[in-house]
């Protein structure tokens, strides 16, 4: 068994250095093509910008009735079976028909969705037009589950990264061409459609003209998911309705910082996609182990990601966005908040409740999440404004996860709370002397720090959170990560030696 549990590591390992690759690529591409238009436009365009587009999240949520989680399990189960090419097909085609179907809806009520959501019905036609982008969305993201349950992460990395690269082109150009605040949504649905058109392309040998699969069964299990993406979209299109009521100004600081906060996102989503089928290839033995070491190995990785941001989130914000936007530090600093709780499962916990096809128990937590945030945002963010708003999303996002510990406790899994504390006392102990030092280097000099941390929090993991057998399969994992194998085992025999010296 433990071989086995080695095995789905190290292949979730691989699986994730390729999307976290390509999205962290995607990332600075995105993050640069926010950076240059929110320069372009002004925090009170880039605020109009940002509006236009929030309709397209949801119409998109909508579409997935849990298909691309289906695609993902199926393909992995079914890898070897020539059969995978009739399921394939069949998720493809209904999840072409449903986004088409909503796309036309969404132009069709973006006069409402303009005037009674956003409150500004100027922005109906750029609300129309984003809307057309949801079928190429949809296929974009169904190419990559199946890529990605088939094993082939590399190539379905490869479709997030040029929809980036489109869409800094286009709407950059577009926008300096004089465009404005059109130009800026006509590059975002011009990345989506070349990503789309991409992703077909990849998937046109794994699937099949003949269409086979049960639809009750493909319902049983994506309809709970759907159901929880779409209280996610309500509880979204909430939050958004609670933001127009601040100033354009504050919605561009908030929006900015929800960008760079993205990046980190971009590195969190690949884990938590990757763990599906690892944890689908060991149900017959051995998945709880599984679980346990996925909330360590994403804690040690994400928890100090997580805190650095924190810790030069002035810095970061003066690099990318200028002075104008003052408020951004404190809203990226609480929006990172959220990716400290991987160390309590948060990762981890959906992808496992998805292998065991308990999509149910899902739908609870994200109907509990949704319950707590809508009238604690509404109440916070009327005594603190956008900070009381981020504040209820930290604190639902606190209690669903409370949740979700009691549930998975009856599939006789459980985190190691001991090492999960360990990790985050490595993190926050180099943040100490950084702020101390920092505080005498003018913003955003500060962020030569940055490596400074980095190398505190290597130093001291060894000496608080690893164990022999950590690095060792540390070590292996490393051995699955292509171009970064080299710095990887470096940091690794770094490690190593310091756990000899006190051992």
């Amino acid at each position: 068994m433990e071989e086995r549990l080695r095995e789905a590591a190290t292949e979730a390992a691989k699986g994730s250095f390729f999307l976290i690759s390509g999205n962290a690529t995607s990332a600075a591409i995105l993050a640069l093509n926010s950076m240059i238009l929110a320069r372009l436009l002004g925090p009170d365009r880039y605020g109009l910008y940002s509006l236009s587009i929030s309709l397209l999240p949801l119409l998109a949520g909508l579409s997935d009735i849990g298909i691309t989680s289906f695609l993902t399990r199926t393909m992995a189960l079914m890898r070897n079976d020539e059969g995978a090419k009739g399921y394939a097909s069949f998720g493809l085609m209904i999840a072409l028909s449903i986004s088409t179907s909503l796309s036309i809806i969404g132009i069709l009520i973006s006069g409402l969705y303009s005037s009674y959501i956003l409150k500004r019905p100027d922005l109906c036609t750029y609300v129309k037009l984003s809307a057309l982008a949801v079928p190429f969305v949809i296929a974009a993201n169904s190419a990559a589950s199946i890529l990605l349950g088939l094993g082939m992460a590399k190539r379905s990395s490869m479709i997030s990264v040029l929809q980036s690269i489109s869409k800094l082109i286009t709407s950059v150009s577009l926008v300096i061409a004089g465009f404005s605040v059109l130009g800026a949504v006509s590059g975002h649905l011009i990345g989506y459609l070349v990503a789309g058109a991409l992703g077909l392309l990849l998937i046109r040998g794994y699937v099949s003209r003949r269409v086979s699969g049960s639809l009750f069964s493909l319902l049983g299990y994506g309809v709970p998911l759907y159901l929880s993406s779409i209280i996610n979209m309500v509880a979204n299109q909430y939050l958004i309705m609670l933001l127009s009521s601040s100033s354009d100004s504050e919605i561009g600081n908030y929006y900015a910082a929800s960008s760079l906060s993205l990046a980190l996102g971009m590195v969190a989503s690949p884990i938590a996609t990757s763990l599906l089928p690892a944890f689908s290839t060991v149900l017959d033995g051995g998945v709880e182990r599984m679980f346990k070491l996925s909330v360590k190995y994403s804690s040690i990785l994400m928890v100090p990601l997580a805190t650095s941001v924190m810790i030069f989130s002035p810095d970061i914000v003066r690099i990318f966005f200028g002075k104008g936007y003052s408020s951004s530090p404190l809203y990226l600093s609480m929006l990172s908040m959220n990716y400290l709780l991987v160390g309590f499962g948060s990762l981890s916990m959906s992808p496992f409740l998805s292998s065991l096809g308990r999509t149910e128990k899902i739908l609870i937590l994200t109907a509990s999440n949704a319950l707590f945030f809508i009238p604690s945002s509404s109440i916070l963010m009327r005594i603190f404004g956008i900070p009381g708003l981020i504040a209820a999303q930290i604190l639902s996002s606190i209690f669903s996860l409370s949740l979700g510990l009691l549930v998975i406790r009856s599939f006789n899994a459980s985190i190691d709370f001991r090492s999960s504390a360990s990790i985050y006392i490595s993190s926050f102990i180099p943040a100490v002397p950084l702020l101390i030092i920092g505080s005498f280097i003018p913003s955003p000099f500060r962020i030569i720090l940055l490596p400074l941390y980095f190398l505190l929090y290597i130093s001291i993991l060894p000496i608080i959170s690893l164990k022999k057998r950590d690095l060792d399969l540390l070590k292996e994992m490393a051995s699955r990560m292509g171009i970064l194998k080299r710095f990887a085992e470096l940091i690794l025999s770094y490690e190593e030696r310091i756990m000899g010296m006190i051992r």
